[in-house]
């Protein structure tokens, strides 16, 4: 074998390898195409391993000039491996030597490194059509760089030599990291959407919430457009995004800070080990959404307020029970008049019983409670003015409210006084014949109608 020729420059600086940015089903499909190409390579040969490195990462964009980040979280996936070695020469790069421009200036080449080599051959010093093992320079399509794994010399070989040269019973394989990327690509095909940064999605959620209200996703059979697919547009960008983006400016610049109060808040109160809440619980804790969990993570705007208004009844109930009182005395009758707060059915108390309604009437300082089957409460509804006499049954209490419990109730009809008669009273007139210009004259009973 011919003494070690002038060897190309490696101190150039290394290639940033190629990368992606896959969604998590993405990794997975392309680690099977890396392993189904693998088992195709070793059966041609190939001694190399092709491995896919991934690490956790995010990316972020703005779905339209001024509206808060977006951030999506994904892998950052890089081809990685180990360079084929056949009898201690291991393959370095391969060198494609490309079509001469002009007669006067040299052909040009195309670099191509296996996974795992360091790419830091530069081309300007690679010698195209040169072979180290035979002497011969002539236009060559492909050489080969391959480097002595014991002693490091670094030989330039041709294609059709490489098989003397190796003492190889067949023609060794090598597979470069742009021949790899082309097939993680073409299997890739439609991209799918990277799971949204959880705050990100609760940022515009909370923005479309506090400008059109919240439709659950039931909705959209009835022709409304639901908080979930308003928010995915938002989040999207594109002509349609750009609608709804206009239309929830004014509550962008607030939006950004409600994320962490929102999961502050809400997370503590999730405390079920199963259905909706359990679920809510484990994407808040996840910190990012699927596209297939958006409506759920939506839906934690919804939760929160009414977890807020929840608060504040309670609060409100806790500052009036100071301020209620008993009214009237066990036996005694009474009147009430209040607003309707409570209106459920109640069962009977035995199979035949006449179905029942429980009402809770709200009368400034005293809370009534009834539970009555007569027909007039079935016409009743909450938020309603309702007056009522009945007997004091009992004093009771309910979560620290006073109750008044009031038995045979009967509704009071306050507007009957006041309200002008519905029908008009007409004084009846005295009988008349129906032609009072000319009455009959009176004849004798047996001559009448004879004419005698």
């Amino acid at each position: 074998m011919a003494t070690t020729p002038t060897e190309p420059a490696t101190h150039a600086e290394p290639a940033q390898p190629r990368s992606w940015f896959l969604t998590g089903d993405e990794l997975d499909a392309t680690r099977a195409k890396i392993a189904t190409l693998n088992t195709r390579a070793r059966r041609k040969g190939f001694t190399g391993t092709v491995e896919l490195a991934a690490t956790a990462a995010t990316r972020s964009y703005t779905p339209a000039p001024g509206a808060p980040a977006v951030t999506v979280h994904g892998f950052d996936a890089t081809v990685t491996g180990q360079p084929p070695c056949y009898w201690g020469w291991i393959f370095v790069a391969a060198i494609d030597l490309l079509p001469a421009a002009q007669p006067d200036i040299p052909p040009g080449v195309v670099v191509r490194y296996p996974p795992g080599a360091d790419q830091t051959i530069s081309n300007d010093e690679v010698r195209p059509g040169e072979c180290d093992h035979c002497h011969t320079v002539r236009p060559r399509t492909t050489t080969y760089l391959v480097r002595n794994d014991d002693t490091g010399e670094l030989l330039q070989v041709g294609r059709t030599c490489l098989k003397d040269f190796l003492g190889w019973s067949t023609a060794p394989v090598l597979i470069d990291t742009d021949t790899i990327a082309a097939d993680i690509e073409a299997s890739l095909g439609t991209r799918t959407t990277a799971p949204w940064d959880l705050e990100s999605v609760l940022t515009y959620a909370w923005a479309v919430v506090e400008t059109h209200g919240w439709t659950p996703t039931s909705a959209a059979s009835s022709g409304r457009t639901p908080t979930r697919d308003l928010v995915a547009d938002a989040l999207h960008g594109g002509n349609v995004g750009q609608r709804v983006l206009a239309g929830i400016r004014d509550y962008l610049d607030a939006a950004p800070a409600m994320p962490a109060r929102i999961i502050t808040d809400l997370a503590p109160t999730l405390t079920a080990d199963t259905g909706y809440e359990a679920n809510l619980a484990a994407l808040l804790r996840a910190g990012q959404v699927d596209p297939r969990h958006l409506g759920l993570a939506v839906s934690a705007v919804n939760a929160w307020h009414r977890l807020h208004e929840h608060q504040a009844s309670q609060r409100a109930r806790e500052q009036r029970r100071d301020q209620l009182r008993h009214v009237g005395q066990v036996g005694q009758p009474i009147t009430l008049t209040g607003t309707i707060t409570t209106r459920l059915p109640v069962d009977g108390y035995r199979y035949d019983s006449p179905p029942q309604l429980l009402l809770i009437l709200d009368c400034g300082d005293a809370v009534a409670k009834m539970i009555t089957c007569a027909a007039w409460a079935y016409d009743t509804k909450p938020g309603e003015q309702l007056t009522v006499t009945g007997t004091v049954k009992a004093h009771t209490e309910y979560c620290g409210v006073p109750q008044t419990v009031l038995v045979r109730p009967r509704r009071v009809d306050t507007t009957a006084a006041d309200s002008p008669p519905l029908w008009e009273i007409v004084a009846p007139l005295n009988p008349q014949s129906r032609f009072q210009e000319a009455p009959l004259a009176a004849l004798a009973p047996l001559g009448r109608g004879l004419g005698i």
